[in-house]
């Protein structure tokens, strides 16, 4: 590069040449786990030391799997980053009454076949995280918590402050008074009001599983990774309005209630929706490439989760939700393939036609 300092002409070399157009996928795996061990922190301050225990070893079994992989590949090198977010993802979505040493074995074995069967990080059509989470409640299906909601609560209006008023999600001290702040601000202007509770859930749900608990740390985590352009808005937002959609509309339909009245915040505050859709549901490798495809990838999957999740507070449902989607995948890129090849075919014929002309 030329430039002129007072009339002198000089070479500057530049040590990086190039820059990149968005992030690449090592460094947005690593703010993923530094976000994700927020999260972790979280569980510390509350004293929820066996969700750690379990996460831990999740961790470790899947740090354990790559390095065995690595072994038998002959690959020394440090734990890839990929192996450190799965292993964090899956002790998440994991309750913390999971036995832990049921926990390092399960994610060790999964994640070793999930290796050998797609051949690592990049050739996965699947998450692993997710597919673990599936055999653990496979193997373990006692520990995971029932279905909190009931064909009575889903015909009235708010079945979230019902769950709330039986104390299954509990308030928090500093709820009324910042519910009533917001109520006199701003909900005042929108001449709207929520009652205690809502702000709790969104801070806490206490759920067993932790992926479920700290609504709000992932929505300023969700902030953080979509405008930095380390992940794509398209997918997750496809997701959770097609699956807000069906919640508010559909649901109370199928179970007798009023079209038109179903509990969306109910449906993104439990069960993980926010944090499969932020930390999950676009995994690198098992979504579609186009904008088309992720669109009916994103809405897909939030038919999934409105078929398989419910109306909410399923333990396990958006887990099924993205393992269907990942399985639908890759017929959506297959059809993605042919249209490429259709459209370089076409784009052939007309250059050899024009040569043929000239």
């Amino acid at each position: 590069m030329f430039g002129k300092t007072k009339g002198t002409l000089y070479n500057k070399t530049l040590i990086r040449p190039f820059s990149y157009q968005s992030q690449s996928v090592g460094h947005s795996l690593f703010m993923i786990a530094v976000l994700l061990c927020v999260q972790l922190f979280m569980l510390l301050v509350t004293e929820s030391y066996s969700a750690l225990l379990v996460t831990g070893c999740a961790l470790a079994g899947s740090l354990c799997a790559d390095a065995a992989d690595k072994a038998y590949h002959k690959s020394y090198r440090f734990p890839d980053m990929a192996s450190v977010v799965e292993g964090i993802i899956a002790g998440m979505l994991l309750p913390s009454t999971f036995p832990p040493v049921a926990v390092f074995f399960i994610v060790f074995c999964t994640m070793i076949l999930a290796k050998y069967m797609f051949g690592g990080f990049a050739n996965a059509w699947g998450n692993a995280a997710v597919i673990t989470v599936a055999v653990a409640w496979v193997v373990g299906m006692s520990a995971f918590p029932s279905l909190m909601l009931t064909k009575d609560l889903l015909q009235i209006k708010n079945p979230s402050y019902s769950l709330i008023q039986n104390g299954v999600f509990p308030i928090l001290k500093f709820d009324p008074p910042v519910t009533e702040a917001l109520n006199n601000t701003l909900f005042g202007l929108l001449k709207v009001s929520i009652p205690d509770g809502y702000i709790s859930m969104l801070w806490d749900t206490h759920s067993v599983i932790p992926a479920f608990r700290f609504n709000l740390i992932t929505l300023i985590s969700s902030i953080f990774l979509f405008s930095s352009g380390m992940l794509s808005m398209l997918i997750p937002v496809c997701f959770v309005g097609s699956y807000g959609l069906l919640v508010r509309f559909a649901g109370p339909y199928i179970c007798g209630g009023v079209p038109g009245q179903g509990d969306i915040l109910l449906a993104m505050l439990t069960g993980g929706t926010l944090f499969c859709s932020v930390f999950v549901v676009q995994w690198y490798g098992t979504t579609p490439l186009t904008y088309a495809g992720k669109i009916v990838y994103g809405i897909m999957c939030g038919v999934f989760a409105f078929l398989i999740a419910g109306c909410g507070t399923s333990s396990v449902g958006i887990v099924f939700t993205i393992l269907c989607a990942n399985i639908l995948s890759p017929v959506i890129q297959l059809i993605e393939d042919k249209q490429d090849k259709t459209a370089l075919n076409g784009s052939l014929n007309e250059n050899l036609q024009d040569e043929g002309i000239r």
